[in-house]
Order: C-alpha cells, then structure tokens, then sequence
C-alpha cells in the first residue's frame, strides 16, 4: 500500500521527523485559503502515487494567492501516469544549499531491511553514484550504526549527529509500521545546515496491512499495484519508459542499475518471483504492457526455480495475441537453449547478457 506525500509526512511527524509547514487542499477554493496561512515562495504539489512529478509539471512554486490559483487549476487537470489528483499540498518553501538521499527498504531476498544513504537528492536512486549501503540488523540499527553511515556519507559533525537522529527514525518507522520502503528524497540541507526532509515515500507491505487498523481508511494503491499484488508480484512503479520485469528482487534492482548507468528510465520494478510459470510470466507483460507512459519492456530472467522455457511460452503467448510493446529479454540458465528456440520467429531482441540488453533498450528511444 503506497501513502500519498501528505499521509507519509504526517507519519514522519508521528516518529519525529522534522517537515517543512504544509496544508492539504482539496479543491482550488481550499488553495487560496491555505496560502495565507503559509509563507511564500509556497510549493504546490499535485498528490499522486506515480513518481516523476517534477519533471511532469506537477510541482510548482508561487509567491501570490493569484498565481497559486492558476497553478492549482492547471495541476488538478494534469495526468501523471495516468493519475489526475483529488488533493493538492501547499508547503512552505525551504532554502537550501544542496540534496541528499535516504532511504530503509526491504529486501525480499535477504529477509531484511536495507538503509542506502547518497549525497545527491531529487534524482532517481537506480542513477545514483557513490551510494551508501548498509543491510539493517534483525534488531534494527543503534546510534553506532548511524553514525558509521553518515561517516561513509563524509557529513560533517553538525550534519552527522542531525542524520543519525533522522536515519533512526525512519528505520524505527519502517520496522514498527512494517514498510516495503520508506524513503526521503531529497533530505535537504539548509542554507544554516539544517537537514529537512522535502519528500516522503511510505509504502507498506500489503501482507502486514491486518496488523496495521490505522491504514484502514487510507487511500488504496492504484490499480496496476492492486493487480500486481492480486497476482503476487512485488511491483513498484518509477516514472519512466522502460518497464523492467525479472525473477528475484536482487536481479531486478541490479537491472534498474544497469538501466539507469546506460542513460534509461525504468517505468517500474516487477519482480515475479521464485518458481513464475506460463501464466504469471503472461499477466506480468500483460500488466506492464498497459502502464501508461511504457515503450518499450525488458525482460531479465535467470533460469533456475523458475523455467526459462516457461517465460519463453509467456512471452511467445503475449506476442502472438498482438499490440505488445517492443521487447527486448535476456533469458538464460536452465533450459536457456530450448527457450531460445521456442522464441525463433517470434518478434522479442534476444540476448545472452543483461547488458547488451540494457544497451539495446535504451538505445531504441
């Protein structure tokens, strides 16, 4: 379950993480009202689930009630991803000198949270360079823990002792309220050297949902994340192209890396799990296929648990049924030869490694 901006900053402030002023506004009357009780430059920004709201035009800084007005009507009638919003958040403005990145997210594979650090905010993480990352004890982490990562991240003493308040936190956050991710991106920091938390990202893990009464009455995650999950996928969306579908989330985020380092923007993470057969490697295609603003799909399957004879039968039943997007898939492991040959004849770019896949797919913009 993924919490718009506005729900993940009021859980930031239930753990005491420090937000900038902000009202939430529902209609364009509610806009005018709530700038008066900011202070200007004041940030307009549209409230949706799909990333890449910046670069779609669904964050905007105003300094009068007048252009506030005009800019609110213009967001609640922008579609990003597919996704008009039903509320806007005006937030106070905040100076700051430089951007940094913080996250906790579960990692499927190991069984545990993992914390990446970065000196560089505002960017798709997968883009990243000089990462930090550190897997999260079972315990959770400690002050010692914290501190060593902002030691990694070179922060200077004041910074270094405001971040390992901040990255406790967020990791008592995401293991208390049981999170798939819990994200802030960018952690600014202030023209004085404050550190303040410009965006929130909370998405909780579906399966811990009856534990968790409070997020009962919260908005639901958008349609292809219900499918996703109905189908068990692990499944985020990311705002780009390139839709990236693979087996094992370590293979996948390995993926976006790659994706990322070639100059592409991945569309969203699909990981169809250990064991997929014919028809979750169809009704993933399927899913993805449909995800607005997708050109073209990136298949990365290594055979073991599953078989690449069973993708290889998903991914020649979709193509057959006709109005796929381009295709481009890396299949290899067990039975890579027999899958190799079920796809001859069939409109998919077959690679032996998932870098001259990545080259291909992002060279076909």
């Amino acid at each position: 379950m993924r919490l718009f901006e506005y729900q993940a900053k009021d859980l930031f402030k239930q753990y005491g993480l420090s937000v900038p002023k902000s009202i939430r506004a529902d209609s364009v009357d509610q806009v005018a009202e709530a700038f008066g009780k900011l202070k200007p430059p004041v940030a307009i920004k549209s409230q949706v689930l799909a990333g890449g709201r910046g670069k779609a035009g669904g964050i905007a800084i105003v300094n009068d009630a007048a252009k506030a007005k005009s800019e609110a009507q213009r967001i609640f009638g922008l579609a990003i991803g597919g996704e008009k919003p039903s509320a806007l958040l005006l937030e106070e403005a905040y100076p700051h000198n430089s951007e940094m990145y913080l996250s906790v997210s579960l990692d499927r594979g190991d069984r545990a949270f993992v914390t990446i650090g970065a000196m560089a905010g505002g960017v798709d993480v997968e883009s990243m360079s000089g990462k930090v990352i550190r897997k999260v004890p079972l315990e959770g982490i400690d002050d010692r823990f914290a501190a060593e990562v902002a030691s990694l991240l070179k922060l200077e003493r004041g910074q270094a002792s405001q971040f390992v308040k901040i990255l406790l936190s967020l990791e008592r956050l995401a293991r208390e309220k049981e999170c798939e991710l819990a994200e802030i991106n960018p952690l600014a920091v202030g023209k004085d050297g404050t550190l303040m938390p410009l965006d929130a990202k909370v998405i909780i893990d579906d399966n811990a949902l009856f534990r968790h009464p409070e997020f009962a009455k919260m908005h639901p995650e958008d349609e292809f994340e219900g499918e996703a999950s109905r189908q068990g996928f692990a499944f985020v969306r990311l705002g780009g192209d390139i839709a990236v579908v693979g087996n094992g989330a370590g293979l996948v985020l390995s993926t976006l890396d790659l994706v990322g380092d070639a100059g592409g923007k991945p569309a969203c993470f699909l990981d169809l799990g250990g064991g997929a057969q014919q028809e979750r490697v169809e009704a993933a295609l399927r899913l993805v296929n449909r995800l607005p603003g997708v050109s073209r799909i990136l298949v990365n399957i290594y055979g073991g648990i599953t078989r690449s004879t069973d993708v290889a039968a998903g991914i020649k039943t979709v193509m057959a049924q006709g109005g796929a997007k381009p295709l481009y898939a890396r299949v290899s492991g067990a039975e890579e030869e027999e899958a190799r040959k079920m796809l001859v004849g069939v409109p998919v770019k077959l690679f032996r490694t998932a870098p001259e896949a990545v080259e291909a797919v992002v060279k076909a913009a």
